[in-house]
């Protein structure tokens, strides 16, 4: 199997790992009440699962390369941490079909930051696949209604954004440093919440079940972000981020199984519209131009 197609199947298994997301959130107790200390405990177990991982991989050097950042490490965890606060909040704020459309600007997006910041140009395949996969959410988007707050489509937006600049971000570090931007990215999360909660005055008070949840969700996000990380270096960023999508196929799949409690049955418009973004992405996965990746890594 060649380094491309192991680096596919890494990414698309973190995109399955991440689908889980959308059912634990719905599976919350107010989740518009608890927002913050959710954040906080989420932040800070996605850190703790890239700790344990790092400490196995890089042993006695971990604390050396934890305290040895540049800007790059800095950027890319406050872009992954505007991701994690943005799409709670867009998605507790607004209806999923708001939000499935800001994710689905995230390989337009990290195709034209990654342009502009590290020179990396875009496919005439991968173009074609974002068009499929956006034609494939709209068509989504027409099942259900279009409502919700003009603050939860924004925030989707930032989370699309941070995502797809974190992406980039990941694409210029070497296959060592890059995992700490993970690191900073869970702990900028928690501190950026705990300050919030303070300011406001809110109470850190969250209900049990609601701390489990947040820590099962930081755990699927972490591990997700390790596999992702993985596959970074031998896929461009807007090949990242399509394969990413799949976590919105994922999503919609596990709140239509009975036994995981949600129970929402998709329309035809959102089956169609999830086989046009499946396609989309088998499309992005063949006939892959390896020498073109080849250049640009150099």
């Amino acid at each position: 199997m060649s380094d491309h197609s192991k680096a596919t199947i890494l990414v698309i298994i973190s995109g399955l790992i991440w689908s889980f997301g959308a059912v634990v959130v719905k599976s919350m107790v107010d989740p518009q009440l608890y927002q913050l200390p959710y954040l906080i405990i989420r932040g800070v177990t996605v850190a703790l699962i890239i700790c344990i991982f790092l400490l196995v991989k890089d042993r006695g050097n971990f604390l050396k390369n934890f305290f040895t950042f540049d800007k790059i490490t800095i950027y890319g965890g406050l872009l992954l941490m505007c991701t994690m606060i943005g799409f709670i909040y867009s998605i507790t704020n607004t209806t999923a079909a708001v939000t499935l459309l800001m994710l689905a600007l995230m390989p337009f997006l990290a195709s034209i930051i990654a342009f502009v910041v590290i020179k990396e140009k875009i496919s005439k395949k991968n173009f074609i696949a974002m068009i499929f996969a956006l034609i494939g959410v709209i068509i989504m988007m027409l099942q259900g209604k279009i409502s919700g707050s003009l603050f939860g489509l924004l925030t989707g937006l930032v989370a699309s954004l941070g995502f797809a600049g974190f992406t980039v971000m990941l694409r210029s570090k070497n296959d060592i440093k890059k995992f700490y931007i993970l690191i900073y990215a869970g702990i900028f999360c928690a501190i950026f919440s705990f300050t919030i909660l303070l300011v406001s005055n809110g109470s850190i008070y969250i209900p049990l079940k609601n701390i489990f949840l947040s820590i099962v969700h930081g755990s699927l996000v972490g591990s997700g972000l390790i596999l992702y990380s993985l596959g970074s270096k031998k896929l461009l960023s807007g090949e990242l981020t399509m394969l990413s999508l799949l976590e919105v196929i994922g999503g919609i799949i596990w709140a239509w199984v009975p036994f995981l409690g949600v129970n929402e049955t998709p329309g035809s418009y959102t089956l169609l519209g999830g086989f046009i973004i499946c396609l989309s992405i088998a499309i992005n996965s063949v006939n892959f131009d390896k020498d073109r990746l080849i250049k640009q890594v150099r």
